[in-house]
């Protein structure tokens, strides 16, 4: 199998040779037409002139012998001078003698012909040996009168010979030009494939567990921008990597705990180790660490749906202001036991939403839980309801602990607690507000956390979308 540098170095060296080459071709037939109908028209020109030259000659001949030493002596300079034969007739096309001292000729040629009424024509054909010769006549000419009649006989071999000349040339330069563009060709190539290379070798890296393989992003072009995409992708690849380790890590560190404590209370249970007090009390802290495993397991069934994108969106018509009141009274005890004020804040009605009942509930029962494990006894959590253009806004705010500047771009990591000095004393492992932000960018909506500071309380904005929004 041929590498893509070589099908590309192939591919561009043809089509420069095709190209060039049906150039050349058509280009050399016009030159080879040029050519031969250049060289007919210098010998109609060197005729014409000649017949001018001879004007004074053939008048000084019919005074005495038209056919004398001196008339051939001229004709045989004419001759070597431009490579040629030169003949010469009577006004009437009877030959008189030619350059080569013949005292014969041919007659009747159409060339002749037409020089005999006043033109001056070529004519190609061969000869009695069959060698192909280009002639030209021209009169000569006194008062109209048609003196006499020169003809050049010149090889059509000349011709054909600057016609090679130029065939070759023009050979040399397509294979000058073949041979740049080729080089041209090599290059671009290693331009295309270096970094493609490049990319592979990285690739490779990162499958081999290097997902700090970078490219450089110097080129501004495709393969710089192919470059910018690997990276990026290998940098979501390394976070994606990282964040599932410590997933992993912290998710396992969560079940141990309570699957210890299970399994501690569950032995002295067996060993009869504990007075029936004692065992009641780790049948309630068993219940209870159960109840914690399975919200966890739920929790992270939830996560793991909408990570993968298997989450099903609910369809029923909720009234936000019903829903707020019902997750009030349920909150209410809890409230009461810690000794926190509950307050909800909402119009008499507002616009239905469209969505699943079980995920509002997890949404906002983790936001009124949250508020009320980080605020002291005597506080208040107050729950703000209203519509805002297309959005349904909630505001909950409590007298709570608040949140440290620097904590405040992690709150929605898995697992993360900002409060890490009393992350034993509050319950939950960190899962509530991932969740939570998953479910509500689910469906199309937002949400925002804001404190303070340390000491000053908490107010965490949700915005949901209207139906029909």
């Amino acid at each position: 199998m041929k590498s893509l540098r070589t099908r590309l170095l192939l591919t561009f060296a043809g089509l420069i040779l095709v190209g060039f080459t049906t150039l050349a071709v058509i280009a050399g037939e016009q030159i080879s037409s040029s050519t031969v109908e250049d060289f007919n028209t210098q010998l109609t020109e060197q005729t014409r002139l000649i017949a001018r030259a001879l004007k004074e000659p053939i008048e000084h001949a019919y005074e005495g012998e038209i056919s004398g030493a001196p008339l051939l002596t001229t004709l045989q300079n004419y001759a070597s001078q431009d490579n040629v034969q030169v003949a010469l007739y009577d006004g009437n096309g009877r030959f008189l003698l030619d350059s080569s001292g013949s005292t014969s000729g041919s007659t009747g040629t159409p060339e002749l012909i037409a020089a005999g009424s006043g033109q001056v024509t070529s004519d190609t054909r061969q000869d009695a040996n069959g060698n192909t010769f280009v002639y030209a006549a021209a009169p000569i000419t006194e008062d109209s009168d048609v003196l006499a009649i020169v003809q050049l006989a010149a090889p059509l071999a000349a011709a054909q010979g600057l016609v090679m000349q130029r065939w070759l040339s023009l050979g040399l330069g397509v294979l000058g030009v073949t041979a740049v563009a080729g080089i041209a060709a090599l290059w671009l190539s290693a331009t295309l494939v270096r970094p493609l290379g490049e990319l592979q070798q990285a690739a490779l890296s990162v499958a081999q567990g290097n997902f700090s393989q970078r490219l450089p992003e110097t080129r501004q072009d495709e393969i710089g921008e192919l470059s910018r995409a690997f990276n990026h992708m290998a940098a979501q690849v390394e976070a994606m990597v990282e964040e599932q380790r410590a997933f992993a890590s912290n998710a396992s560190h969560e079940l141990r705990t309570p699957l210890t404590t299970i399994r501690l209370r569950s032995e002295a249970l067996r060993d009869n180790l504990v007075d029936d007090e004692t065992a009641r009390q780790y049948i309630v802290e068993i219940d209870n660490e159960v109840k914690r495993l399975g919200s966890l397991v739920q929790d992270l069934i939830l996560l793991s749906r909408l990570d993968t994108g298997r989450l099903k969106a609910g369809h029923e018509q909720i009234e936000p202001v019903r829903l707020a009141h019902q997750i009030m009274q349920e909150m209410a005890a809890p409230a009461a036991a810690a000794y926190i004020t509950l307050n909800l804040e909402a119009p008499e009605e507002l616009p239905t939403i469209e969505a699943g009942l079980s995920h509002l509930h997890i949404v906002f029962r983790n936001l009124i839980s949250n508020a009320l494990k980080y605020t002291a006894p005597g506080g208040t959590v107050q729950w703000q309801l209203s519509a805002s253009g297309n959005r349904l806004h909630h505001i909950i705010t409590d007298t709570g602990q608040g949140i440290a500047p620097e904590d405040l771009p992690h709150l929605f990591e898995r697992f993360f607690r900002a409060d890490k000095s009393r992350s034993r004393a509050v319950t939950g492992v960190g899962l509530g507000l991932s969740l939570v932000r998953m479910i509500i960018e689910f469906y199309g909506g937002s949400i925002e956390v804001k404190s303070e500071g340390v000491g000053k309380g908490t107010a965490v904005h949700v915005y949901w979308p209207l139906e029909g929004a």
